[in-house]
């Protein structure tokens, strides 16, 4: 087997382990959150946090996107790479801060101090991350993001618990978990060895914004497209179902974590692989197994909706489990775009990026907002489903122009065919829909063993020779 491959193995098992454990301490803080906060204090203090995510790229300009893209390069000079997005992170800060003071003073918003805070916690928080990804630091990247969410619970429990401190406790636990985050990962790396101001130069800034500016349009869309809808359901139907909303788009995180995971593996191998001789071959190998464990995996975690809300959502959010099975369902078709959407990382061409983003996020928010008056939240899922579709169906057409990557038509087929079935029967309130979902699941690992058994075969050899070492 390629070396390539087997570090393609190690980073996704590491970026696994990481996520794993960080997504099991947020599992344990949601029942904390639904316990202590009403709906629609956890409504607002959700608002507030997408809000930041919306807005923190335009408070770097995106060049963390720069950053890591060109810190995966051997050739690279690391120094510029690191200093430069700094550099520019920190310029933009005081400018961030102004718009916080003017939120607070001329606009009324409560809580724009805190929302300043965390955009600029983030920012640096980003650049840091993705240059020690970059740099192949990928166990301190995992390890860092448990520590900041360990730090994030306890703060949590602190400020919610025994301060009672409400929305505003729920946003500083956030921002202490972040900077937590981001000074482990600058003292574990070192990064005091790559800072130089003498490396900034318009020279080492100009090929960083050129690949990073379009990405901010993209991030600002893919808003739009993943939580452009808790404020329209925030809007038509009130805080309360607004927190209901939110609730259920958490329970997801299983699928969400599982493309995460991969994209951070598939980001470093497809930059380098994508000049390599063989790429067509390398890229529908991992695609095959991507799109498998994705869909056993999806189904799996829709036929246990119910068992999974029951544990995590409390008394008065436990009414959200009815919308879980559909946004798991956005969620897998989620992957599909993740997918594709990396080679245009790959190859240095992030225009269509932006393009296929903007046409899916123009197709959640009409959509959201004209079905969401019909049919309440209900609008809300359709439409991010159907964006997340577009956005996938757009990308593997136009992503033939950089490589072509075959799907096995087949296989997605059943796996969504499958996903679709389970959907049906646990929102159908069957008797037994979870036991049947079950074996519907189990039907299609098996159908997956069978018709990839070459390359489970190839994949069992590799984990036993590293398991001998």
């Amino acid at each position: 087997m390629k070396q390539s491959y087997k570090n393609l193995i190690s980073d996704t098992a590491v970026f696994a382990a990481g996520n794993a454990l960080t997504k099991l301490i947020q599992f344990v803080l949601l029942p904390l959150y639904t316990a202590l906060l009403t709906t629609e204090q956890y409504g607002v203090a959700e608002l507030v946090n997408n809000t930041a995510e919306l807005l923190y790229p335009l408070c770097c300009l995106g060049i963390y996107e720069g950053v890591l893209r060109y810190s995966i390069d051997e050739d690279s000079d690391k120094s510029a790479i690191f200093s430069t997005g700094i550099a520019l992170a920190l310029a933009l800060a005081p400018l961030v801060i102004v718009f916080g003071v003017f939120g607070f003073a001329v606009a009324g918003f409560d809580y724009a101090g805190y929302l300043a805070a965390l955009c600029i916690v983030l920012s640096l928080r980003m650049v840091c991350m993705q240059f020690a990804k970059g740099i192949g630091k990928t166990r301190l990247y995992a390890l860092s993001g448990i520590f900041g969410t360990v730090v994030l619970c306890i703060v949590s429990f602190i400020m919610l618990d025994m301060a009672r401190a409400g929305v505003a406790g729920y946003l500083i636990a956030l921002i202490v978990g972040q900077a937590s985050q981001l000074v482990m990962v600058v003292i574990g790396a070192r990064m005091w060895r790559y800072l130089s101001l003498g490396s900034c130069s318009a020279s080492s800034l100009r090929p960083l914004l050129r690949y990073s500016l379009p990405m901010i349009p993209n991030t600002l869309a893919w808003w739009f497209v993943n939580l452009s809808g808790r404020y329209i359901v925030f809007f038509f139907q009130g805080p309360a179902v607004a927190g209901l909303y939110t609730a259920a788009s958490k329970l997801p995180a299983v699928i969400n974590m599982l493309v995460s995971v991969f994209q951070q593996a598939w980001q470093i191998f497809s930059a380098r692989e994508i000049n390599s001789e063989d790429k067509g071959v390398s890229f529908e190998l991992v695609l095959k197994v991507f799109t498998a464990f994705m869909l056993c995996s999806g189904a799996f975690v829709v036929a246990l909706t119910d068992p999974i809300a029951r544990v995590l959502l409390s008394a008065e959010f436990y009414e959200a489990r009815r919308f879980v099975p559909l946004l798991m369902l956005g969620a897998i078709i989620n992957g599909y775009s993740t997918y594709f959407g990396t080679l245009y990382n790959a190859a240095k061409q992030n225009s269509m990026i932006f393009v296929t983003t903007v046409v899916g996020a123009m197709t959640n928010v009409v959509l959201g907002l004209i079905l969401c008056g019909l049919i309440g939240p209900w609008g809300s899922i359709a439409g991010s489903v159907v964006a997340y579709a577009v956005i996938s169906l757009m990308r593997i057409y136009d992503t033939r122009k950089i490589i072509v990557v075959k799907l096995d038509i087949p296989m997605q087929v059943v796996g969504l065919t499958v996903i679709l079935m389970e959907i049906v029967v646990i929102m159908a309130g069957i008797p037994g829909s979870t036991l049947a979902s079950i074996c519907l699941s189990v039907a299609l690992v098996v159908f997956v063993l069978v018709r990839y058994r070459a390359i489970v075969a190839m994949l069992v050899g590799v984990v036993r020779g590293r398991m001998r070492k």
